[in-house]
């Protein structure tokens, strides 16, 4: 069963009583959020993907026929931080990354719940880690105003995206545990179910 903005995964209406709906509407509000940022994140996706083709596509214009325009292969570059980090939290949202295939054969019940929560623990782990590193990068490429070469794009706006995808990752884990420890199916709902 999806997960829509009107029915929690443990199948009662929203508007029934908090105790009836499992572990109540905290985490329920946050799943409602996490959709909408799984939404918001496949957009990015989208667009990244859309600006790296038609950026290469015009760079290879631009090459071929020798335009005196400056290449827009920068744009490609800088469209790969969204794609890839933020990509990467859309995947950890709906678990397309990589898991322990005897864990995705086990029927569903304590023990899967237990290695999905051990697994959201290490992705959490791992989340806070580069959460900091990025942050000093980021930090670092904003006070120092450095830039690319061919167009001048501000090295602030990939490293910002691998901050983004690092606490959207941070996020989905998190949520993930906390679905684990309250007996709920781990995340990956479709965005557009």
């Amino acid at each position: 069963m999806a997960y829509d903005e009107t029915t929690p995964m443990t199948g009662g209406p929203m508007d029934a009583p908090a105790e009836t709906r499992g572990t109540g509407s905290l985490l329920d509000a946050l799943m409602r959020v996490e959709l909408k940022l799984a939404r918001v994140e496949n957009v990015v996706v989208i667009a990244a993907m859309a600006v790296a083709i038609a950026s290469v596509g015009a760079s290879v214009a631009i090459r071929s026929f020798d335009l005196p325009i400056a290449d827009t292969g920068e744009w490609a570059m800088v469209a790969m931080s969204p794609l890839t980090f933020v990509g990467g939290a859309l995947c950890s949202h709906l678990h397309r990354h990589l898991t322990a295939d005897i864990v995705e054969m086990l029927p569903e019940g304590l023990l899967r719940r237990c290695l999905d929560a051990v697994a959201a623990a290490l992705c959490l782990v791992f989340g806070l880690f580069f959460i900091a590193l990025a942050w000093d990068l980021f930090d670092y490429a904003r006070t120092s105003g450095e830039r690319l070469i061919d167009r001048g794009t501000p090295v602030a706006i990939p490293a910002g995206f691998v901050v983004a995808g690092a606490v959207l990752m941070t996020f989905h884990s998190a949520l993930d545990i906390w679905r684990a420890l309250a007996g709920r199916e781990p995340g990956g709902y479709d965005p557009w179910r």
